[in-house]
């Protein structure tokens, strides 16, 4: 059993991966940022920007080969972990977010479904219902796919990466080290304006960023569907829809709007960032993890 909240424990592994990073930068240790990062003689590289490197340079770039072929292993072994307890990104809005606005309302809300949920199943009212959001549209399901496309045939076109310009995990990190020159080195830079404002802009004016706007994530999905790992499986004895009463807080809990209980085949879980929300927040626990 999880003895502590999930999203803690995604806000302290992010935040100690990002606090190794900068130790590194400040004690020039060369470990670099997630985009590229290596550790003693390993290295792991991003694979949408070897992706764009590749096709703005016309070049297939085997020195980079390795690294991006260890991240490629991790994602067939662990899915899409990166998104949910590495990348910035949500780390960002559990911080800034996490104590009001919409974080409080949706713990509110999953508090309020769950209570729902139990009262029809202890009723054996199998007309019991609990109605939420519905389920996306296919513009956000395929949104993202799109702008990976886009994002991979512009940098074959303009000849450079063109979403490294304005991904978050490089806007982040550049800040944070523009910060570092700023107290450091009483180096002032544009960057400590520019790079903050267009991270607010993705992360907090597009809300829906992650789940579908960020190529990266989409190219996640992609590898992904490899993933046979840390599967989250209805247990369908537990599970309050085959019960048949219309428990759709599994779905909800989810950051990608998985249905575990309805649709729980590989075409979903692909998209699954083992965020361990649906875990936590079933009412019954039905859901368990398959090693």
């Amino acid at each position: 059993m999880i003895k502590i909240k999930v999203r803690t424990a995604r806000v302290v592994t992010a935040s100690v991966v990002i606090l190794v990073i900068l130790l590194g930068a400040a004690f020039k240790t060369g470990y670099g940022n997630i985009c590229s990062f290596g550790i003693w003689r390993i290295s792991f590289t991003c694979p949408l920007g070897f992706l764009q490197m590749a096709l703005a340079s016309r070049n297939l770039l085997p020195q980079l080969w390795v690294s991006v072929a260890l991240v490629v292993l991790l994602v067939i072994l662990l899915g899409r972990f990166f998104c949910a307890w590495v990348c910035p990104a949500p780390l960002l809005r559990d911080v800034f977010r996490g104590q009001g606005g919409v974080n409080a309302e949706r713990k509110r809300r999953d508090g309020k479904d769950a209570a729902v949920s139990l009262r029809a199943h202890s009723s054996a009212d199998p007309g019991g219902t609990l109605e939420l959001s519905p389920k996306g549209t296919i513009w956000v399901s395929y949104s993202r796919y799109a702008i990976l496309g886009g994002a991979l045939l512009s940098s074959f076109l303009f000849g450079f990466p063109v979403f490294c310009l304005v991904c978050p995990i490089g806007l982040f990190f550049g800040s944070l080290f523009a910060m570092t020159r700023l107290f450091s080195a009483q180096q002032p830079s544009l960057e400590l304006l520019l790079f903050p404002a267009l991270l607010g802009l993705e992360l907090f004016a597009l809300k829906s960023w992650c789940r579908s706007i960020c190529p990266l994530g989409a190219l996640l999905s992609i590898l992904g569907s490899l993933n046979r790992f840390l599967r989250p499986i209805v247990k369908k004895d537990v599970c309050l829809a085959a019960k048949g009463i219309n428990c759709r807080v599994c779905e909800k809990a989810c950051p990608e709007g998985i249905d575990l209980a309805h649709n729980s085949g590989a075409s979903s879980l692909k998209d699954c960032t083992k965020c361990l929300e649906c875990y936590e927040k079933c009412p019954v626990k039905a859901i368990k993890l398959t090693p």
